[in-house]
């Protein structure tokens, strides 16, 4: 049986890009894991947005507030005018 060679495309960079230089492609061409990408797309794109998602979260809940304070103050504002 011949052993199915591991595409170039799944063999790890330095820099994470097309054209980074390969961090061992003849080892990785050979079929060590080691030197591969075993994660798909879909797995890296999900684990990168769960480290941000509490960032985004904190973010939107200190805008929020911003506001609301921006509110009563406007609103206060308005009565003093009056």
């Amino acid at each position: 049986l011949e052993q199915a060679t591991t595409p170039e495309a799944c063999c790890q960079r330095e820099l994470q890009s097309r054209e980074g230089m390969f961090v061992n492609r003849d080892a990785c061409l050979t079929g060590i894991e080691r030197f591969q990408n075993r994660q798909g797309c879909y797995t890296v794109i999900l684990n990168s947005f769960e480290t941000y998602v509490y960032l985004a979260g904190a973010l939107t809940i200190g805008v929020l507030a911003i506001e609301l304070f921006a509110m009563i103050f406007a609103m206060c504002l308005f009565r003093g005018i009056q």
